[in-house]
């Protein structure tokens, strides 16, 4: 299989890459990007000889439908999604070519969910968010659900948890390729950040879909064998997906994170609402601000950076099942996000997804199978039960 890697010289990109390449049933890999000096310096160092780089627009649609022209699988991980979801999706159906990609933006999400039709009249696969959230937290979700005879509420949570990160592999082509630093990457993170908090989001509440102002504080987290902790909505594609595979009353995404942080980050939006700040200017001033007074480096007393609680009825009992993700592949979040990406490509590429259309991770991707090969990417001889904490309490 020919791999086309869109923004593959980003973190995530890098990840994706560095964890397919080794694989006897991946052919090539075009890492496809923007700033081709890093693409060339990336594959430089890579030691593979699989892999080339190229420099794409991804605005300039005839020259993406070229580019696609040569491979089999597309491999999405060009941010902000809000800008370039839709589109990559839309070039994918044109080009025939099925696609994994990490939409983390709950708007394109809708938009891409849209084309589901146009997708199975191509006879292709489009998986998107199949990152760690959305992603692994969708799998987690449909994991514990499936548990239950009735679910009432599911939520999936992250934020600057504890974790367990995992060392190098021997899939890694080369550390050294995986460390060659973008400099783009924070700042298009907290971009999205910033997006996802500001104006109203969607939610699932009483069996529908519902608007909310992003950062409203939710009811506290509540994890079986831990203390309550503060969350906030914000907005992401988990309440848009969910509830169209998972029969549930309600599903919500909340994030966790220190008081100083939310403080920064509560001011920061409130200048971009008013117009005082643009969202890069925000963004800027958010990094500035939370590297100078350390509000970027708080911990929250949790044991993982994500997790799933999952509210039902079991054998006539209410109960309730959490799920949290204690360990992350090597990179942290890049490790976290672009390994569950690769995961899915292989799945693709071996005929493990066969199914057509727009389909969410959790609508498609059989849990245990890929939080088992997930659990691999953590360390040797890791499975599920190493990597995913599991807690189950009776409410009555």
């Amino acid at each position: 299989m020919r791999i086309l890697a869109l923004g593959g010289a980003g973190d995530m990109g890098r990840t994706a890459v560095t964890t397919l390449v080794n694989s006897s049933d991946i052919e090539s890999i075009t890492v496809a990007d923007y700033n081709i000096k890093l693409a060339e310096k990336f594959v430089g160092l890579s030691e593979s000889g699989k892999l080339a780089a190229v420099k794409i627009d991804a605005t300039d649609k005839n020259a993406l439908l070229a580019l696609m022209a040569s491979h089999d699988i597309v491999m999405g991980t060009i941010g902000p999604y809000y800008k370039f979801g839709p589109l990559i999706t839309g070039a994918c159906i044109e080009a025939k070519k099925s696609c994994v990609d990490i939409c983390d933006d709950w708007k394109p999400m809708m938009d891409v969910l849209e084309m589901d039709e146009a997708a199975k009249k191509s006879g292709i696969t489009i998986i998107p968010g199949i990152g760690a959230s959305p992603g692994i937290s969708n799998l987690l979700a449909a994991q514990a659900a499936a548990e239950f005879d009735e679910v009432d509420e599911i939520v999936t949570a992250w934020g600057p948890g504890k974790w367990i990160s995992g060392p190098p592999q021997p899939h890694h082509v080369g550390k050294k390729a995986l460390e060659v630093q973008d400099g783009g990457g924070q700042n298009a993170a907290v971009m999205h950040l910033l997006h996802e908090c500001t104006g109203m989001i969607p939610t699932y509440a009483d069996g529908q879909w519902v608007q909310i102002d992003a950062l409203t504080e939710a009811k506290p987290l509540s994890f079986p064998g831990f203390q309550e902790i503060p969350v906030y909505h914000i907005g992401h594609p988990e309440p848009v997906t969910i509830p169209r595979t998972i029969r549930a009353k309600s599903v919500s995404n909340v994030m966790f994170y220190g008081k100083s942080f939310m403080g920064l980050l509560a001011a920061i939006v409130q200048r971009i609402k008013t117009g005082e700040l643009t969202l890069e200017e925000g963004a800027e001033k958010f990094i500035i601000e939370a590297m100078s007074t350390g509000a970027g480096a708080e911990i929250v007393d949790f044991p993982a950076p994500m997790c799933v609680t999952v509210t039902g009825v079991k054998d006539g009992a209410k109960m309730k099942t959490g799920l949290a993700l204690t360990h992350l592949p090597y990179g942290h979040m890049a490790g976290g996000t672009g390994v569950p990406l690769a995961i899915a490509a292989m799945m693709l590429a071996t005929g493990r997804i066969g199914e057509k259309g727009v389909l969410s991770p959790e609508a498609v991707i059989d849990p245990v199978y890929f939080l088992e090969r997930y659990a691999s990417y953590c360390g040797p001889g890791l499975a599920i039960g190493d990597v995913v904490l599991k807690k189950t309490m009776r409410l009555d």
